[in-house]
């Protein structure tokens, strides 16, 4: 479910002349009323929408526009909510009501709200305007939290109501998504293809060893502690006022891995993102959006999922934080002179389900050392190799191979000076280390297993049918021959564990044949003892 919510506050509103901030906060509440119940579309009825609350399902505008205008002394005067669910439920209205009791129950409030379907769309969303005080007259305050609340409780009422529909949904999905990733791989392959069409990228070299050779590993750490030492001496700067205001959190977006990201994500989310970006260099985004991903990251966790202008002090008590050089983990310390193999460990931990996460300042920090411990292990690596394919070619050298060499090449002097030559040699010697790399991988079918590949493939095709089968609206026709096709995957798969059974009887007999060279001596000519 998306879940979007912004609020009218007194406060944030302009100065007009003549005119307080609750007037015109009032004025756009009841503005905003009317904009969701007589909004253009081929839904509106006659005399607009229908509007409904917890209890009246046509409810009459003229209340709730007098309980609008009687909200004169409080600072948010309404908040606006849009709930779209993932499917189109069969009443917008009891799914509305029992998400909004159940959020009122949840946050000890007896919330005064009004809302309306609207169907005008692919998905039919519902518009709501809660009112700032509740019936009691206690203050209303929405925030991050609650969306999560919100989206949980609206995905419990559709699978308890609509449980084969959100099945389905969920398959779609998962379908679309994969289709998605197999579409962006595609485009990464097809730009690699280009990458080594036009030179820039040689298939058979380390893609590390090609960014070690374009940017080498001192220029690039001397180049991080530049940057360092800036970020400390801005850090220790005066602070300067901002010379545009900042937009509000529900508007403050940016663009990462195919979506739009803002603020109102949770906390799982942003980070699950910061670490997608680590781990695809390719899809890195600009500095100043990854700035400002970072800063909502941080302001989670260290106030909570809360509207970041109920906390104004927040960006004064972040700068003042001091930079960390360790942090710890399950009782175990963390630095720059850590060993890499313990990082990378620390980071296959991170990546299990039910771990503790690190904040988001410690994970910087350990990214930032494996990245300096990756490329310090990169460093120099090709140079290292062509040094030592040079040196052991040297070593095999002979009197007679300078001569000739039988059924071989011949060196001669005109070949060994052009070898002697800086740029040619490099690349006739590169051209020897890709040749040896080649040679290594196995080009035949010698470490395949068919008779595996073959049970894998039924076991599939099997899943595949128990799924169609159970879905609803097939006949029994249907059904019957999805029973007869079940029994005849079974009957192959059963098949196919004789013949794996007989493969690897026959492996172990070659084994005992070769181990014992006594052996031909206990068979006769049939094979038997």
């Amino acid at each position: 479910m998306i879940v979007r919510h912004s609020y009218i506050s007194a406060r944030r509103q302009p100065k007009i002349p003549g005119k307080t901030g609750n007037v015109i906060a009032i004025s756009k509440a009841l503005a905003h009323f009317k904009y969701i119940q007589h909004r253009p579309g081929e839904d509106r009825e006659k005399g607009g929408r229908e509007l409904f609350d917890d209890e009246n399902d046509n409810l009459d505008a003229k209340e709730f526009r007098k309980a609008i205008r009687k909200m004169n002394r409080t600072d948010v005067v309404a908040h606006k909510m849009t709930l779209s669910p993932e499917i189109n439920p069969e009443s917008q209205k009891a799914m509305t009501r029992e998400v909004m009791e159940r959020l009122g129950s949840e946050k000890g409030l007896d919330l005064k709200w009004v809302g309306t379907a609207h169907s005008n769309t692919d998905h039919h969303h519902t518009h709501l305007e809660i009112l700032g005080k509740d019936k009691n007259g206690k203050q209303v305050r929405l925030d991050v939290r609650d969306y999560d609340k919100v989206k949980e409780y609206g995905r419990q009422y559709l699978e308890r109501v609509h449980p084969l529909e959100m099945e389905r949904y969920r398959l779609d999905k998962e379908e679309r998504e994969r289709k998605r990733l197999a579409e962006r791989q595609r485009e990464k392959d097809l730009a690699k293809q280009e990458r080594i069409r036009d030179g820039l990228e040689l298939p058979w070299i380390h893609k590390k060893i090609i960014r070690e050779q374009l940017e080498p590993y001192d220029q690039w750490k001397a180049k991080k502690l530049e940057q360092e030492r800036e970020k400390k001496e801005r850090a220790n700067a005066p602070e300067l006022e901002p010379s545009q205001p900042e937009k509000p959190y529900f508007q403050d977006t940016i663009q990462a891995a195919g979506k739009e990201w803002s603020r109102a994500n949770t906390l799982k989310e942003l980070r699950e993102l910061n670490t997608y970006l680590w781990d695809h260099y390719d899809e890195r985004i600009p500095l100043p959006e990854y700035k400002k991903l970072i800063t909502w990251t941080k302001d989670k966790e260290k106030y909570g999922e809360r509207d970041r202008a109920a906390n104004p002090e927040k960006p004064t008590e972040l700068q003042k934080e001091k930079e960390k050089d360790h942090f710890e983990y399950k009782g175990e310390r963390y630095d720059k002179d850590t060993k890499p193999e313990k990082l990378f460990e620390l980071t296959a931990k991170l990546r299990e389900k039910g771990n503790k996460k690190l904040p988001i300042d410690e994970y910087q920090m350990l990214r930032q050392w494996m990245e300096h411990a990756d490329r310090a292990r990169w460093s120099g690596v090709l140079e290292k190799e062509l040094a030592n394919t040079h040196k052991q070619f040297e070593r095999s050298k002979t009197m007679e191979q300078l001569k000739a060499q039988e059924g071989g090449r011949v060196i001669n002097p005109m070949q060994e000076n052009f070898m002697s030559h800086p740029v040619m040699g490099l690349f006739m010697q590169g051209a020897s280390v890709a040749n040896e790399l080649v040679r290594w991988i196995p080009l035949d079918d010698r470490n395949r297993d068919f008779m595996k590949e073959g049970r894998e493939a039924l076991e599939a095709a099997k899943a595949d049918k128990l799924q169609e089968h159970v879905q609803p609206g097939r006949s029994e026709e249907q059904k019957e021959k999805d029973k007869q096709a079940l029994e005849k995957l079974d009957k192959a798969l059963e098949q196919n564990q004789e013949g794996r059974d007989k493969i690897k009887e026959s492996k172990k007999r070659k084994q005992w044949e070769r181990d014992d060279e006594e052996a031909w001596d206990k068979y006769d000519p049939w094979g038997r003892y």
